[in-house]
């Protein structure tokens, strides 16, 4: 049959809105587009009809697509890959292609036709974060090239060394791992050394110092030690890293310097690596250098002649000149004088030192040390210390300094975003860390995209993300949060997996809702949690009615657990009537909550906290079995045999025994598998090494699947035709309204079923205009108030006995 005659205007006009459309002949020759690929491609219909995909893709082989058409076509139903398009302007686009055949009365391809899905954003963030990960690998790699590295726990038990630190000290990697640094203790420094520079880091400060180390053939070596401390979730110092630069031949210098300076050393400063120098006053009162001698010299190509004639200058600005001048009369008014200064891409560290003679200056003495790799390795640390290691964006410490010197300033209002990830830990736990940690990085990249240079984006810890923006506008504040949330969810696309997640984002206001960095924490953090409870609102302002929300939040918390024991929870159960008939064929089987001094307690409020504290485990199951007990009693009372439907949530999919814990429970209850009906919801689906084999399992035992709320959440229509799926459930939210687009929407989900061989289901129907439209539609089956509501168990045998 040829595309043009299909009967499916509602899905054509839904997904010609939706997606690019375009269809060729069997040569690859364009024959239709629709206004969407026009857009995407930047041409005009009249330039694209009758060319073929090599005028969009210069790499397209006609030949080689009809071959791989043709062959892909023999084994499966249409054919899907990502392709790279090029745009009318030059820059390019690309799309998820998927491939269906169009054939005639005899089977023989006529037509192909593609539908287009746009992911051009999606490939860009993706460019944002490999950059964002390269530039961490460098820094990561600069520092392990330059420095001697070691991480400590907190007790000072050495974790991590690099090779430097081995090649330094002499001990293997084995040897180090497990010990403390007294390993390479020389006994040099006081225990008071020591003491000062644990009271330092253990308060959170970074310390720094000159230590003097032993190696394991005895010999003694420097390294400028810098220690800069990592704190766990309470802010409790939990890892030390120790950045470390070999300073020995700098102290051999510094010693080498003072026997020079009771002889006659010219000679030997020529040998040694950094600048020795001596300077005076002339009779005229101005600065002559008598001696600049040292291997450092060649580099920084300067001489005794040259600085005398001042061809330095024009390095510097007249001010760091006056600077510079003024150390070096400093030296000669008898000064001890250190300063660092850079010079022809080298950073040097400059001592003065004054030669006294009675009560007189005779001359100073001075040093010129190369320090540009500990410069180099000191702001590689200051990142490390101020800046997220995985994101690259401002840390926990660098958030607390940067809203403590804006509140301090006083004069200006500002606000803080607080965003946590939803769903997060289902992404580590299914995909592993890895991909959970890309998907940080680019989340932090989205959120960078969305903000201005003037706000500030910083990651919290784990999966929450702050933003202080310099404003309390409202409304300026209600476009930011709502651009942050569309554009958090849209999907990330990491290795081979696309990832969906959603922000939760609770927001105050400086200085209405604190006055202090803590205040504003913690309330933005509850105005976070109750956005994530409520679910439905991605954001909101904090305001003093969320106090008793969280309190009311933290009842129900503790009292859930004694709920099951106390045998507070029970069942209702709503039945799924078939439309043509009208005869009931299931029921779905709902928790309740009647606390015995608060009463009734709705799903939505306790649902929800049982997901997020893991509660939802042993209430699921305890619904599983109670559901099968129920319906086994009911076929031993000799009623007809009906199916059960139980809703499974996101935590109980994942576990790794759920299989084999629902055979358990079918086995023990005695009830049939092929009465049992499970229902997921979509997003479950979108984890396909995940979902496929415990959906393949569950059918090779007899028990059927349904996804619930289906149009709600993503499906692929890929997934969708290879999963053991049979049931679609229609989110009631599309029947509740039924308004021209939902009406589509419905009408598009049922034709979808159809052509999957899948049977419908409608939730929520409560008018009889809503039953004749899905009668109209040939839904199969539909459940909702308008039939029964849900009902205890004594309450459905009586219904039962009068249908």
């Amino acid at each position: 049959m040829v595309f043009s005659k299909l009967n499916t205007p509602a899905l054509l006009t839904l997904m010609d809105q939706t997606f690019s459309l375009s269809i060729s002949d069997a040569e690859g020759k364009l024959i239709f587009i629709n206004h969407n690929f026009c857009k995407l491609t930047g041409y005009s219909e009249k330039e694209l009809i009758g060319k073929s995909y090599s005028f969009l893709n210069p790499s397209y082989d006609p030949y080689q697509f009809i071959q791989e058409m043709q062959t892909s076509f023999s084994e499966k139903s249409l054919w899907q890959k990502k392709i790279k398009g090029i745009h009318k302007n030059g820059s390019f686009y690309w799309v998820i292609a998927t491939i269906i055949p169009v054939r005639d009365d005899n089977e023989k391809i006529i037509q192909y036709f593609s539908v287009d899905v746009d992911i051009t954003s999606r490939e860009r963030t993706s460019e944002k974060y490999n950059k964002t990960l390269h530039n961490l690998r460098n820094i990561e790699n600069a520092l392990d090239y330059s420095s001697v590295v070691a991480i400590t726990d907190e007790k000072g038990i050495i974790t991590y060394v690099n090779e430097k630190f081995c090649t330094l000290s002499q001990y293997t990697n084995e040897e180090l791992i497990g010990k403390t640094h007294r390993i390479v203790n020389s006994d040099y420094h006081p225990k008071s050394f020591f003491k000062e520079m644990w009271k330092t880091i253990l308060n959170g400060k970074i310390w720094e110092g000159d230590v003097r180390n032993r190696a394991k053939d005895g010999s003694i070596y420097w390294v400028k030690t810098t220690i800069v401390p990592f704190f766990d979730g309470q802010g409790k110092p939990k890892h030390f890293i120790s950045i470390r630069h070999d300073i020995t031949d700098r102290k051999k210098a510094e010693e080498d310097l003072e026997i020079a300076l009771q002889n006659d050393f010219r000679q030997t400063v020529k040998n040694l690596h950094n600048a020795i120098f001596k300077y005076g006053l002339t009779d005229e009162g101005s600065i002559e250098f008598s001696l600049f001698e040292g291997k450092i010299s060649e580099q920084l190509g300067v001489s005794t002649q040259m600085l005398n004639n001042r061809e330095y200058a024009k390095a510097f600005s007249t001010e760091e000149l006056r600077i510079f001048s003024d150390y070096l009369h400093a030296g000669l008014s008898g000064e001890q004088v250190q300063f660092e200064m850079t010079y022809k891409n080298l950073s040097l560290l400059v001592n003065l030192s004054p030669i006294v003679n009675g009560k007189d200056i005779k001359e100073v003495v001075g040093t010129a040390i190369d320090i540009t790799e500990r410069i180099e390795a000191e702001k590689v640390i200051e990142h490390m210390a101020y800046f997220d290691f995985l994101t690259g964006l401002p840390n926990r410490r660098n958030l607390q300094d940067s809203i403590q010197l804006r509140i301090s300033d006083g004069s200006k209002p500002f606000s803080v975003f607080f965003l946590d990830l939803d769903r997060f830990k289902h992404v580590n736990d299914s995909l592993g860390h890895q991909v959970g940690d890309q998907l940080l990085i680019a989340v932090g990249a989205r959120l960078r995209c969305c903000t201005t240079k003037d706000d500030l984006v910083a990651r919290l810890s784990g999966d929450e993300f702050i933003v202080v923006v310099p404003s309390t506008d409202t409304q300026r504040l209600t476009a930011l949060a709502t651009t942050i949330v569309e554009e958090l969810s849209e999907p990330f696309k990491i290795e081979t997996h696309d990832v969906f997640i959603t922000p939760s984002i609770g927001i105050v206001l400086y200085p209405e809702d604190g006055n202090d960095y803590n205040t504003l924490m913690r309330n933005a953090d509850s105005a976070m949690y109750m956005t994530k409870e409520e679910g439905n609102h991605r954001f909101r302002f904090f305001t003093s009615d969320l106090q008793v929300k969280l309190l009311e939040k933290s009842f129900l918390e503790m009292e859930l657990r004694q709920a099951l024991d106390n045998k507070q929870f029970s069942l209702h159960y709503q039945p799924q009537i078939d439309l043509a008939t009208g005869l009931i064929k299931g029921l779905e089987a709902l928790a309740r909550w009647e606390h015995p001094e608060r009463g009734f307690i709705a799903p939505n409020r306790f649902i929800p906290i049982a997901e997020e504290n893991g509660f939802i485990l042993q209430l699921g199951a305890w619904v599983l079995r109670q559901a099968c007990r129920q319906a086994k009693a009911w076929q031993d009372k000799g009623f007809l045999p009906l199916r059960i439907s139980v809703n499974v949530s996101m935590r109980q999919f994942i576990q790794p025994a759920f299989v084999e814990d629902v055979k358990k429970i079918l086995a023990e209850t005695g009830l049939d598998p092929a009465y049992l009906n499970l229902e997921i919801t979509e997003s479950m689906m979108s984890d396909v090494q995940q979902c496929q084999p415990k959906l393949i399992e569950l059918q090779q035992a007899g028990i059927s699947v349904s996804i619930d709320d289906f149009g709600t959440g993503y499906s692929s229509l890929l997934y969708l035709s290879k999963f053991p799926i049979s049931h679609l459930k229609i989110d009631q939210a599309f029947i509740g309204e039924l308004s021209k687009e939902n009406s589509m929407i419905v009408k598009a989900i049922i034709d979808l079923a159809k052509n999957l061989n899948l049977n419908v289901i409608a939730e929520g129907v409560e008018t009889s205009e809503q039953e004749n439209f899905l009668k109209e539609l040939k839904c199969d089956e539909v459940q909702g108030y308008y039939y029964a509501k849900p009902m205890p168990w004594n309450e459905v045998e009586k219904f039962l006995n009068r249908t």
